[in-house]
């Protein structure tokens, strides 16, 4: 046998060792995978966040928990008229670099007009409106960001926890709002618990705008 021989042999052995050893990884781990198109789809919207579900347990659970720790809303507005910036740093909550705090306040007044657009409360009796909830779509983070239990740090993007309150607004107008235009009255009591969001300019304001969490005729 020839030294040219050997060679030729010593490559095609070579050879074929190589070949079968790529045979062998791509046997166990494939170039690529074959999924069906039904299955990739699922496995997507699995992956989605569900914002509604989400505000469903939120809202039954740690939400109306900590209705109990609400600010008052007449001590809220007294702390304003002594000290607004104060005020905000005690009791508020602020999301970045917005030009508001939020805050989740509770109370107890007479109602003291119903029109189409708004229910208005005096908190003290003889007293100015002082409470104002209004009647129709909801907007805001008033409730989101009031009760200051979530952070945007905690969700994937800006846009699920943007969505949160958008399903707040609509139990809002689903479940909160038609009780109170059915049962309000004109002199009667009502207590609530809500939302409220006060800008950082114009100084104290004369009356909450609140987005009401809960309302109840004693």
């Amino acid at each position: 046998m020839t030294a040219e021989t050997t060679t030729q042999r010593a490559r095609a052995t070579r050879w074929i060792t190589a070949v079968a050893s790529l045979a062998v990884v791509i046997y166990f781990v494939p170039l690529f995978h074959v999924v069906s198109l039904t299955g990739a789809q699922e496995k997507a919207e699995a992956a989605l966040f569900n914002a509604a579900e989400y505000v469903e347990s939120f809202w039954s659970g740690p939400l109306l928990a900590a209705t109990s720790n609400a600010v008052d809303a007449s001590e809220l507005l007294d702390a304003f008229e002594q000290d607004f910036e104060a005020t905000a740093e005690r009791f508020g909550h602020r999301l970045g670099l917005s030009g508001h705090s939020s805050y989740l306040v509770s109370g107890e007044g007479q109602i003291i007009a119903v029109e189409e657009t708004a229910v208005t409360i005096a908190l003290r009796e003889g007293g100015p409106v002082e409470v104002i909830i209004e009647i129709g779509p909801v907007f805001g983070n008033a409730i989101r960001d009031g009760s200051g239990l979530l952070n945007v740090s905690d969700f994937e993007n800006a846009q699920d926890f943007n969505a949160l309150s958008a399903e707040l607004n609509i139990l809002v107008e689903e479940q909160v709002l038609p009780s109170l235009v059915a049962g309000a009255t004109v002199g009667d009591k009502l207590r609530f618990v809500g939302g409220v969001e006060v800008g950082d300019s114009g100084g104290a304001p004369a009356a909450l705008t609140l987005v009401p969490v809960v309302v109840e005729f004693p």
